[in-house]
């Protein structure tokens, strides 16, 4: 799925750059550079691979702190009381890679059905 760029808040792009200069570091040693010669195709590599990470990263972790800080309004169904169950695990793949956090879930009682279902669908399911 193709992603929109935002601009990004100075003060990250400020701590962006402090990171870059450190990454720079771990990957190319006390020069924090390639050494000369290296194709840019190698750096971009290099650039692109730790950038993807950090996106899923960012991700990964922002679903899974979400999923831990959800109202008790969430579960709430009209005329119905719901069971919290046992967390699921869900993975989403992503243009940065796969991202992985624990879902929380609910059973209603009178409606006997899962409140997050283990097999979301698009669209009009067919029998």
């Amino acid at each position: 799925m193709a992603f929109s760029k935002r601009s990004v808040d100075p003060v990250v792009q400020a701590r962006l750059r402090e990171m870059a200069a450190e990454m720079r570091g771990l990957l190319y040693g006390e020069a924090g550079c390639p050494e000369w010669g290296t194709k840019f195709i190698e750096i971009e590599t290099d650039g692109m691979s730790v950038g993807l990470e950090l996106a899923r990263l960012v991700m990964e972790q922002s679903v899974d702190e979400q999923s831990h800080q959800m109202p008790k309004a969430a579960m709430a169904v009209d005329d119905d009381e719901v069971t919290a169950n046992k967390p699921k695990s869900r993975t989403l793949e992503t243009e940065a890679g796969a991202v992985t956090w624990e879902e929380p879930c609910g059973y209603q009682k009178k409606g006997r059905k899962a409140f997050f279902p283990s097999d979301p669908s698009a669209g009009v399911r067919r029998r």
